[in-house]
């Protein structure tokens, strides 16, 4: 089921500043037929794939590319899922065809087929990885090659972002309905593909793997009462009546996670209290790229939520949620999007940007923090919300926008309608 590739100009050429290619589906055909809302852009936004059911029986990957007439087209399988950029140009996507189920990656299908496949990652430097299942086991495949051993069941499969290594929870002893005993002996650890770790938890909930894939920690139940962060198969030596998902420092192997005290939340590192402050409650804790500022979702108060940053509450309170903070490249910004007042709300810095949406996605600094940007939704157009305004242009589907490296362009990506059909559009905007 290989796709042909053609050629693409290159993202950083800035020169083209618009280009785009028709998808030639009529206005008025059923959404069914032509699901916009599946679309993927490749990494350098020159190509867009839509997975488009050509028939009850068949699906087919169509893929158009910038400069091209013609889309390319997949071989026929039964379903399509999981669809995600992969390098610069291609796409990796889990299909299930009359074997099974398998998974595309750089246009080439795995051999190895199975009952389910699930969970999807593609990491950064180009790996891919799925969860499956076959003759009633379970196991993560990695670039092809399933784990060493299967388990019982896994669940939370995450991938290293640049170097090798991957991680799941993994359950290793069956435990038959309402066998209290088993369970509470330990069932759960963290697996990889070299295999699992020797220790056994009542429970393990959130993998993470370093960027290299040298270390790897999950938070764990360790007792009825008591849980903990375990590391590279050691446990700290403190435990807390609750923790949250751990987080591992960019620039070297210290784990930070949210814990549970008497007098409420805060931060520890490698099992010692790190943050004064306590809090109703923190969690998502994330690290600048630089590793020097690291920041989480807090609450205050009962049904306030604000930013943490460093140890500090910002002032901006919102009603409903806050997701997990993003930090610019240089780490000098932090910003993330959340709910207030039933709304959708943008904060930058410890301000909210312009009025409350339908839909915000997270935002995207250039490289020196100099400039914002996110995606959002009004109605039933997309568009893209650039320093404090909204660009006037309107999408029916688009992806999160980009920076260039130099940060002296925003890469927009979208489907315009056109006439009588549609335009999928790639467009440098120049930035002051």
């Amino acid at each position: 089921m290989p796709i042909a590739q053609g050629t693409s100009p290159i993202i950083w050429d800035t020169s083209s500043g618009s280009m785009s290619c028709m998808i030639p589906c009529p206005v008025d055909a059923p959404s069914e037929r032509f699901p916009f809302w599946k679309a993927t852009a490749s990494r350098d936004g020159t190509r867009i794939a839509i997975p488009i059911q050509s028939s009850p029986e068949e699906c087919q990957l169509c893929t158009w590319t910038l400069g091209e007439p013609e889309p390319t087209r997949s071989e026929p399988v039964l379903t399509i899922a999981d669809l995600q950029p992969i390098a610069d140009q291609d796409f990796s996507f889990l299909c299930q065809t009359d074997e099974g189920w398998t998974a595309v990656a750089r246009n080439v299908p795995w051999e190895f087929q199975a009952e389910f496949a699930w969970n999807l990652r593609v990491s950064a430097g180009g790996n891919a990885a799925c969860e499956t299942q076959d003759d009633r086991r379970y196991t993560p495949m990695v670039n092809g090659n399933v784990w060493s051993e299967s388990y019982e069941n896994t669940y939370g499969l995450t991938l290293a972002a640049t170097g090798p290594g991957s991680a799941a929870v993994v359950q290793t002893t069956p435990i038959a309905e309402g066998d209290l005993t088993t369970f509470l002996s330990g069932c759960f650890t963290l697996g990889t593909e070299k295999g699992p770790w020797s220790g056994r938890y009542m429970g393990a909930f959130t993998p993470v793997i370093s960027s290299d894939g040298t270390v790897a920690a999950v938070d764990a139940r360790i007792t009825q009462q008591d849980y903990t962060i375990a590391v590279n198969d050691q446990c700290w030596p403190t435990t807390w009546p609750s923790v949250w998902a751990p987080v591992i420092h960019p620039q070297g192997t210290s784990v930070w996670a949210p814990v549970k005290e008497s007098r409420g939340w805060t931060l520890a590192c490698d099992g010692e209290v790190a943050w004064p402050g306590r809090y109703t409650q923190l969690w998502e804790p994330v690290f600048a790229p630089n590793g020097r500022r690291i920041a989480a979702v807090a609450s205050p108060e009962f049904g306030q939520w604000t930013l943490a940053l460093d140890g500090d509450l910002m002032k901006t309170r919102v009603d409903g949620y806050l997701r997990k903070p993003i930090f610019s490249p240089c780490g000098s910004r932090v910003g993330c999007t959340g709910m207030h007042k039933g709304k959708a709300v943008l904060l930058i810095d410890d301000h909210p940007m312009g009025d409350l949406f339908d839909k915000v996605w997270d935002p995207v600094f250039s490289q020196y923090g100099s400039h914002a940007a996110a995606k959002i939704k009004r109605g039933p157009w997309y568009t893209v919300f650039l320093d404090g305004m909204a660009i006037e242009r309107r999408f029916i589907w688009m992806r999160n926008p980009a920076f260039t490296p130099d940060g002296m362009h925003l890469i927009i990506c979208g489907i315009e309608k056109s006439g009588a059909h549609y335009h999928y559009t790639r467009e440098f905007i120049a930035l002051k």
